[in-house]
């Protein structure tokens, strides 16, 4: 009891002493303290969530003001999970289709083992039968159990024409589960959770002298003058654009993911660091060929381009590293006049 009630007190006294460190923060940047909010700070100081700190670090560095959109797109990126709701509704439907089937099979199988037996009897009385109308009499016995059970097949089949039908939707509905769980709604890209998880799969099977690969951090260039020009409408159309082009210029392993509002990462197996520079290259050049106009009024955004940095895996170094490599190189295309693609030389 005492073990546990010094367990408990240690608790308490931990979870006041990171109240004490979120509410100042909060307060400091003018973050509404909504439960959301509070979770997104209460996980920064504690800094158990992998790149949440970072990215905040970032967001604190460019002086980013804390607006009702990044934060709910903050908690979006690094908070939420899989809709566990409706993925326990699909299980909770699979389980009664296999309930059922399983219950007719066992009826079904029941009956089989009736016409079995009926057959049996039909065997070793037929022998013995006397007269023409005692042979009648088994044979009609047989004649309707064997009707009997052909009904009973038919029932059966129609039955697992049915589920199989159900676990086709289930599949479906599970699949879009996951899909949403994996994706970013805005754009469809893959989003942050799914990148990283990525990451961590490539990472574990590369070796950066046989088979190295290359992370790439994006950023559209001047994008808040596009949002306070044209209106966050427009922005969106031109984050999608982007993620568009990211999309169409990828393909089997690569992982093109929005890393967050108009940030994107690419990670690419199995590519050094001049194949990626030069892939980074071609996108960027498509970018910023591409007049994109307003739907209504047919006018212009201007044009739209993009900066990049891109760094090639190095043994020993962790992921956090690499990131943060590509993430330096991305600066300093920015600092070098933007619409450019930087390759971490570190």
């Amino acid at each position: 009891m005492l073990q546990t009630s010094i367990k408990n007190e240690s608790g308490v006294n931990q979870s006041a002493e990171t109240l004490r460190l979120v509410l100042p923060l909060m307060t400091r940047h003018k973050i509404p303290a909504t439960p959301e909010n509070y979770a997104i700070w209460f996980h920064y100081v504690t800094n158990d969530r992998p790149g949440l700190t970072e990215y905040i670090d970032r967001l604190l560095e460019r002086k980013t003001p804390f607006t009702e959109e990044v934060n709910e797109h903050i908690h979006q990126q690094f908070l939420s999970e899989c809709d566990l709701r409706q993925a326990e509704q699909v299980r909770k439907e699979i389980a009664s289709a296999l309930a059922e089937a399983t219950t007719a099979l066992r009826h079904t199988g029941s009956e089989a083992d009736h016409y079995r037996k009926v057959l049996g009897r039909f065997d070793k009385t037929c022998g013995t039968a006397e007269t023409v109308d005692d042979i009648y009499s088994l044979l009609n016995t047989v004649l309707e159990e064997t009707h009997n059970m052909q009904e009973s097949m038919e029932r059966l089949q129609q039955d697992f024409i049915a589920k199989s039908k159900d676990m086709d939707r289930l599949k479906q509905e599970l699949d879009q589960v996951r899909k949403q769980a994996s994706t970013d709604a805005l754009t469809g890209l893959y989003n942050r959770t799914t990148f990283f998880d990525s990451l961590e799969a490539v990472d574990a099977e590369s070796d950066p002298f046989i088979n190295p690969y290359c992370v790439v951090m994006i950023d559209i260039d001047h994008f808040k003058r596009v949002n306070d020009t044209f209106g966050h409408l427009v922005g969106d159309k031109v984050i999608r654009f982007v993620a568009d082009s990211l999309r169409q210029s990828t393909k089997g392993q690569d992982c093109a993911s929005r890393y967050g509002g108009e940030e994107y990462a690419l990670m690419l197996p199995n590519t050094t660091l001049v194949n990626a520079v030069t892939l980074c290259n071609r996108i960027r050049e498509h970018i910023a060929k591409t007049n994109l106009v307003r739907s209504g009024t047919k006018e212009s955004l201007g044009q739209i381009t993009i900066s990049a940095g891109v760094a090639q895996n190095r043994s020993g170094e962790g992921r956090i590293e690499l990131l943060a490599r590509a993430d330096k190189a991305l600066y300093l295309s920015k600092e070098r006049g933007r619409n450019r693609v930087t390759a971490s030389e570190e």
